[in-house]
């Protein structure tokens, strides 16, 4: 369920350069207790990002794009609670400065080099720039120009003859990936009227 975030770098921040490529890897929640503790929702497929060695760099910016804000922050702690997770922020000591950034995005400045233990899963980023072909005629119709994640289900963008059309990503309406071959089987009779 990661995003690749394109337009990072039009934000602005002390160090205007910034990185180019983000992953969306989860969204801070609510202030828990206080000191500076907070609910995270988790949408990085590898949860484990926010495990192992703290100190990791991390972007939060605001969920609207184009706000013109965004904030580095170094990852100080992590514990788990029930079956969420708090973060604790470096410099981040009080719930009231938690606030702040409480329903920000949060961004993955570390390399993507996370694969799914199981062959079968797929990564939607995978997707993007195959072919997408007609279950019943196999006709090319075009090709997976990027994704959207939703809670509800994710969605390919197509790029049909310079039409952006979109795509539930669920096996009845994509019941093939063929990666070896590089396409994906849409049901274009129901994604493309």
């Amino acid at each position: 369920m990661e995003e690749r975030i394109r337009r990072m770098n039009e934000m602005s921040d002390k160090d205007p350069r910034g990185p180019e490529n983000l992953l969306l890897v989860g969204r801070m929640g609510r202030p828990f207790g206080v000191r500076g503790y907070g609910r995270v929702v988790i949408f990085s497929e590898n949860p484990a990002r926010f495990g192992g060695d703290h100190g990791k760099p991390f972007w939060v910016a605001p969920a609207t794009p184009g706000s013109g804000r965004r904030r580095r922050l170094i990852l100080e702690d992590t514990e788990p609670k029930g079956e969420s997770l708090l973060l604790k922020w470096r410099g981040v000591d009080s719930p009231e400065t938690l606030r702040e950034i409480s329903g920000w995005n949060i961004f993955w400045e570390g390399v993507d080099d996370w694969c799914p233990e199981d062959p079968e899963n797929i990564r939607i980023s995978e997707l993007i720039g195959m072919t997408v072909r007609d279950c019943e005629s196999h006709r090319k119709i075009g090709t997976v120009v990027d994704f959207y994640e939703r809670p509800g289900q994710d969605l390919l963008a197509i790029d049909a003859e310079g039409k952006e059309v979109l795509c539930p990503f669920v096996e009845p309406l994509v019941p093939l990936v063929d990666r070896e071959n590089g396409e994906v089987h849409v049901r274009w009779s129901i994604v493309g009227t």
